[in-house]
């Protein structure tokens, strides 16, 4: 009935009111003055005649009419032929699809709608789905006089027919193959270990290339699972706290390296060779008067030299075993004479050398502690002139030449010199524009590693049987003091003649495969760590790194606690064959640093900053007799930590 009123809204006003009479006539109550509006049946009949409501009963209506007249009149046959027209539901007006049944009203009719329809005529979809979505938990589909419940991918649908399950996708073995499943709601993952990704065609775990992704600023190192980046540690960089940019090495611990403009550095020449110069000539015989200061940790080497040529004569005053020693040479005859007390004991002493009436006299603080008869004086006469030359810290010719060889190199300091009575001002001069022919102004015992270069020994680590000729087996022992200025740096390392880092030990400021910042000493073969410790590196106190490789073993101690293994078994195993095969051939031992290696030689390539001294296989190393030394690399003698300000 709603539909036709809503229609009858639309219609023209008298035929609304026409709708209105019927209506009321279908109820069994009518009003004279309707007829009055109505013009004819004919414009009732057009108001009607396409209402589906009225379809069936009006034309029966217009019967009785017909049959027993206008229905104003009230007479009882009308009402009784509209009473008792035929059933309204035939023919069926309501929608075949949807209605369930049809009820005849008398004069009207119900349409009883099937689940899922409405409207008068059942016609009208019901959207279940509108409503609480259905009652499904995921997914509801409205359909013709229903609805369907479905669930996303991963679920299925329970038997109440609403609610979803989760598939649980791991129940399957082959799900993810080689890597871990996990399952998740409505769905699964398949997990590998930190550095690989899955690979769902492969079903197996692969390693991820993070070089390829260029994560590190300088060079990458990709392993299975992982990576490393290296910085120029030969540049002076480090890796930084986010373990892939680079950083400055700075000192942690200041030393006190202000040096002295009114001293004489003897060692800054490493081939041997003086650092100073003079050629003294004079119109009449003159004799040697030399004095001066002096201090030393080192117990052997040249202070000065004056006479003529090698094979004429000449005096040489130099230290062995910590005591003054002087060689002469007199008309091609040799002397060489020892006395006086140890004197490398890093104290300042006043040493003169005199020539008196044939006479040589050497005082240590005022002290005679030699004299010796000569048979000529130093001052050579040639063409006119006497002649004399003088060097100091070193000789003008090979040490072999010498009475008896010494290392001529001498870590030693000297101040307040008077060579010929002060005749010599321009070596002042000299050492005040060139800092590194000056002295600290404090030094202690050791050997210092300024951070900017090496030294290295040809040292053989093989150790043979008691059987002549036959080799057996390889040893390397490694004893170092240190007491560090920086937390990064290369203690000890063996190189082959191919630039192969065969063995590192190293000062570095993070452990490569936790990628977690820490101060600790890393023993390495290559650039794989065997052994780490921790160490204090900045204290400012002396540490003792001991190192011990050997066939099946690697050890290593930081103040006599061991490191711990970064290695299993067999990596050890095959570590230290790599190891061996390296020592078959020719091997140079690296102190303080490396030589121009690739940064991924090595877990630390940048040069030690330092004090330190080293003992291998049980020998102590005297950086005079190295092959090879950096010229600010000072081998006795090392600047003490600087005192903290109040």
């Amino acid at each position: 009935m709603l539909r036709a009123r809503e229609a009858a809204q639309f219609l023209r006003p008298r035929q609304r009111r026409a709708y209105q009479v019927f209506e009321e006539a279908k109820q069994g109550h009518l009003e004279r003055e309707c007829i009055e509006e109505l013009c004819s049946q004919e414009e009732a009949r057009e108001v009607f005649e396409n209402d589906p409501e009225t379809n069936y009963f009006y034309p029966r209506y217009l019967d009785c009419i017909s049959k027993y007249g206008s229905p104003y009149t009230k007479h009882p046959d009308f009402v009784t032929c509209v009473q008792n027209l035929p059933d309204q539901c035939s023919p069926n007006p309501c929608a075949k699809e949807g209605t369930q049944a049809c009820q005849d009203l008398m004069g009207n009719f119900y349409c009883q709608c099937r689940a899922g329809w409405g409207g008068r005529l059942c016609d009208r979809d019901v959207n279940e789905c509108g409503q609480q979505n259905g009652g499904c938990s995921q997914v509801c589909t409205n359909q013709p006089g229903s609805f369907h419940c479905a669930c996303s991918s991963g679920y299925v649908l329970s038997p109440d027919g609403r609610t979803c399950l989760d598939i649980d996708e791991c129940a399957d073995a082959g799900a993810c193959g080689e890597a871990r499943c996990q399952n998740l709601p409505g769905s699964y993952s398949c997990l590998c270990d930190e550095g690989y990704t899955f690979s769902a065609q492969e079903k197996a775990c692969r390693d991820v290339d993070e070089c390829a992704e260029g994560r590190c600023e300088q060079a990458c190192v990709n392993s299975p699972g992982s990576y490393s980046c290296h910085c120029d540690g030969r540049g002076g960089l480090k890796l930084s706290q986010d373990m892939n940019t680079c950083e400055d090495i700075l000192p942690c611990v200041p030393l006190s390296t202000a040096r002295s403009l009114k001293s004489l550095y003897l060692g800054r020449m490493f081939s041997g060779t003086p650092v100073i110069r003079l050629r003294f000539k004079r119109l009449q015989p003159t004799r040697l008067v030399a004095e001066f200061d002096f201090r030393t940790f080192d117990p052997e080497g040249v202070l000065f030299f004056a006479g003529g040529r090698q094979d004429s004569t000449w005096i040489v005053l130099g230290l062995r075993a910590g005591r003054l020693e002087l060689q002469l040479r007199y008309h091609g005859v040799g002397r060489v004479t020892s006395s006086g007390p140890v004197i490398n004991h890093g104290m300042w002493q006043t040493i003169s050398v005199e020539e008196l009436e044939r006479n040589l006299v050497v005082k240590v603080n005022k002290d005679a502690v030699m004299k010796i008869a000569v048979a000529a004086d130093l001052f050579q006469l040639e063409r006119g002139l006497y002649h004399l030359n003088l060097t100091v810290g070193g000789i003008p010719f090979k040490e072999k030449d010498l009475i008896q060889p010494i290392n001529p190199r001498l870590d030693g300091c000297m101040r307040s010199w008077n060579w010929l009575n002060g005749e010599d001002t321009a070596i002042q001069e000299t050492v005040k524009v060139n800092a590194k022919m000056q002295c600290f102004s404090v030094t202690e015992r050791g050997s210092f590693y300024p951070g900017t270069g090496f030294a290295f020994y040809s040292l053989d680590y093989a150790r043979t049987s008691p059987d002549v000729g036959t080799e057996t087996t390889w040893e390397i022992e490694v004893v170092a003091r240190i007491r560090p200025a920086t937390d990064t740096g290369v203690l000890l390392a063996l190189v082959g003649e191919d630039r192969a880092v065969a063995l590192s030990v190293a000062l570095v400021d993070y452990h490569s495969t936790k990628k977690l910042k820490k101060q600790l000493v890393v023993l390495a073969v290559e650039s794989v760590a065997l052994a780490l410790m921790e160490i204090k590196v900045c204290d400012g106190q002396e540490h003792v790194v001991s190192v011990s490789v050997k066939e099946g073993e690697a050890v290593l101690e930081v103040d006599g606690t061991k490191g711990a293994s970064e290695v299993s078994h067999e990596g050890l195993t095959e570590s230290l064959a790599v190891l061996g095969k390296h020592l078959q051939g020719s091997m140079r031992t690296f102190i303080g640093g490396l030589p121009d290696v690739p940064v991924t030689s090595a877990p630390v390539t940048a040069f030690y900053r330092g004090c330190m001294t080293l003992e291998v296989n049980r020998q102590a190393l005297d950086l005079d007799e190295a092959t090879y030394k950096h010229s600010d690399i000072t081998s006795h003698s090392c600047p003490p930590v600087e005192p903290a300000t109040p």
